[in-house]
């Protein structure tokens, strides 16, 4: 199952090498690997710039570039009162990763009464898609009418494999690594930030407007290499205008700053907002036909020549609307002897708003007052207008500031000298950063007359549990004596994989076991440590801060004096007896776990104790008192004091003190 989530993010990455952290048995440091910048745009780490030769692979699946298609035969006119609009919209939610989270894009097309005061009806238009990518249900729109200022309209959905603009934002905070948002809590850390902008859609894109939140925390911002566009920061944002963008065009632009980051608190990288609008439509829909009705006016001028009974006659198209029509067909006849004066098929004459179109003259002869049958076909001229709106959203995410502090201690402050004590040593690490930290490396002091402890006397734990298959331990050098000083290496790894990562605020105990090996009188012995620590995502190495110092242990002389004794005196009464212990403690160092006891006889019980004893009776008949003292500082003496009563005499033989003491 790893393996398998393993391959999808590979797979997701799209090429680039998957980011780790190298760290190896007998090293002392933690590297990064530099890997390659973001879907296989490669960066350069030490200056940071995208290598932009190398964007064509970017995106692999780019728009399909608009091939010859049909073109429409319908003539357009820009000042027409009925205009066709196609209004293609494109929303596209990036994740901070530039990963498309969210893709919709949608047209609608529209057939809009643009005069104030002229209906249109009969109504009818048709189209089709010529590349696939308009998803259109039917190809037709009509309506009987459509009032002044009014319109009909119909939507459809497109079908886009990628965002028409690509846009790629890449963020380190470290020189050595191509991408990095983790800073070193409480410090200052140099960010440079690239963005780019690819036109992946077949048409040219205008008025494209970026904008990005930049965080008050970042101070000093450059812009390190010219930038032919309008590029600014104002009011806390960046703004960056670009006129125009044509299809594969290709903008970029580099920033740098210094950001001040608290100890613990997330920053927000800033979100960016991208706008742009096309003269044009993505897809490529194609408008067969198109009628339409309106009023007009219509006859024919007859003039009578000097000549009585002849006439000049002529057709006349007024137009009274605010449309401009297409004369497409007109037929004149006589009324009386259906003669044929003017046929005129597929004649297509525009006649503009308020403007009139007259026919060529024919002449009428012998008549009184002539008589004729006309016909007119007419259709409204339409307009046609395309746009494209596109907006985009990318998540900024966050800086994370990474912070680690630990204390160092044992479980003893003094040793004997010239003799061998057990010390256990304890690390408690703290996560007090905003970063997940996936990797600990410790290095650990072994000081003049520390033995090098072994892994079975180690234990790790975080939450209370123990941690064994990711920890492992190194010590340099192995062969030195313990007379010198030697480093103990502690390394822990893959916290994700056991547990999870170290969290804010979250805590890992470390303890192990040494001895301190005979050391000399009045020495101060320090044992300082270090500890590195390396976040969940690509970040710098993360020091640990020391809170409470390197432990120091001191070395004294210890001299072991002490006086036992023990007094018998006979009571007053036969068979009793009054007995009294002493313990002197006459060295320099306080005597810890003293055990003393003492033997009732056989035929003998005890009475009267000063301080109450454990009593074991013993098969041979005599019973084991016994009593015990935590620690006996130096020059105090312990008196203890009881009664005996039996039968029998009690000798000097059986004036007995038995003692042992650490």
């Amino acid at each position: 199952m790893e393996e398998e989530q393993v391959v999808d993010i590979e797979r997701k990455l799209v090429g680039r090498v998957p980011y780790y952290y190298g760290l190896k048995e007998g090293t002392t440091t933690l590297e990064a690997d530099s890997g390659f910048g973001k879907v296989g745009a490669k960066m350069d780490p030490k200056t940071g710039a995208l290598m932009y030769e190398k964007f064509e692979d970017w995106i692999t699946k780019e728009k399909t570039i608009r091939q010859e298609v049909e073109i429409s035969n319908i003539r357009f006119s820009k000042d027409s009162g009925a205009m066709i609009e196609f209004l293609e919209s494109e929303k596209v939610h990036l994740g901070v990763d530039s990963s498309v989270r969210d893709h919709s894009a949608s047209g609608i097309i529209s057939v809009h009464n643009r005069s104030n005061k002229d209906r249109i009806w009969d109504v009818d238009v048709t189209f089709h898609e010529e590349m696939g990518i308009a998803k259109l249900d039917t190809g037709h729109i009509g309506a009987k009418e459509i009032e002044p200022g009014k319109s009909v309209s119909k939507t459809y959905g497109m079908f886009l494999h990628e965002p028409s603009l690509a846009l790629e934002e890449v963020i380190t905070t470290h020189p050595d690594l191509p991408e990095s948002r983790v800073v070193i809590g409480g410090r200052q850390s140099h960010v440079v930030v690239q963005l780019g902008i690819k036109n992946l859609a077949p048409i040219e894109y205008e008025q494209v407007l970026f904008i990005k939140e930049v965080p008050v925390e970042m101070k000093n911002i450059i812009f390190p290499t010219e930038n032919p566009e309008d590029v600014k920061i104002e009011d806390g944002k960046l703004i960056w205008k670009i006129p125009s963008m044509a299809h594969g065009e290709m903008r970029f632009i580099r920033y740098e700053g210094d950001l001040e980051a608290s100890m613990s608190t997330p920053i927000p990288a800033g979100d960016i907002h991208l706008t742009a609008r096309g003269d044009e439509i993505i897809t490529n829909i194609v408008v067969d036909s198109f009628e339409a009705m309106c009023r007009n006016m219509y006859f024919i001028e007859a003039d009578e020549t000097e000549e009585p009974g002849e006439w000049i006659c002529r057709f006349v198209v007024e137009n009274t609307s605010d449309f401009e029509v297409d004369v497409i067909k007109v037929e004149v006849q006589d009324a009386v002897n259906s003669r044929v004066y003017l046929d005129l098929e597929d004649h297509h004459v525009a006649v503009a708003p308020g403007d009139r179109w007259e026919s060529d003259s024919w002449l009428v002869s012998g008549s009184e007052r002539p008589s004729f049958i006309k016909n007119l076909v007419l259709n409204v001229v339409p307009g046609l207008l395309k746009r494209t709106n596109f907006e985009l959203i990318k998540e900024g995410g966050e800086y994370f500031p990474a912070a680690l502090s630990f204390k160092k201690s044992f479980d003893k402050s003094k040793v004997e000298a010239k003799r061998d004590t057990d010390i256990t040593a304890q690390l408690i690490i703290e996560n007090t950063g905003g970063a997940d930290i996936e990797h600990i490396f410790i290095r650990d002091s072994l000081p003049k007359y520390f033995l090098p402890p072994s892994q079975s006397m180690l234990r790790v734990e975080k939450g209370g549990i123990e941690m064994k298959e990711n920890v492992g331990v190194h010590v340099e050098s192995e062969d030195a004596g313990p007379t010198s000083e030697q480093m103990f290496f502690i390394r822990i790894d893959d916290l994700s994989r056991f547990g999870g990562p170290l969290k804010t605020g979250e805590r890992m105990v470390i303890k192990y076991m040494t001895t301190v090996h005979r050391p000399e009188p009045e020495e101060r012995i320090a044992a300082p440590a270090e500890v590195d620590a390396r976040s969940r995502l690509p970040g710098p190495v993360i020091s640990g801060q020391d809170t409470a110092g390197a432990p120091i242990v001191e070395t004294m002389q210890v001299l072991r004096r002490f006086s036992v004794g023990k007094s018998i005196e006979q009571g007053s009464m036969e068979g009793e007896y009054h007995i009294e212990l002493l313990y002197r403690n006459r060295g320099n160092n306080p005597i810890s776990d003293l055990v003393l006891r003492d033997i009732i006889p056989e035929n003998f019980i005890g009475t009267k104790y000063s301080v109450a004893p454990l009593e074991e009776p013993t098969p041979e008949g005599v019973t084991i008192l016994e009593w015990s003292f935590e620690k006996i500082q130096p020059g105090q003496s312990i008196v203890i004091s009881y009664s005996l009563k039996g039968e029998g005499e009690y000798h000097a033989r059986d004036a007995q003190i038995f003692y042992n003491s650490q």
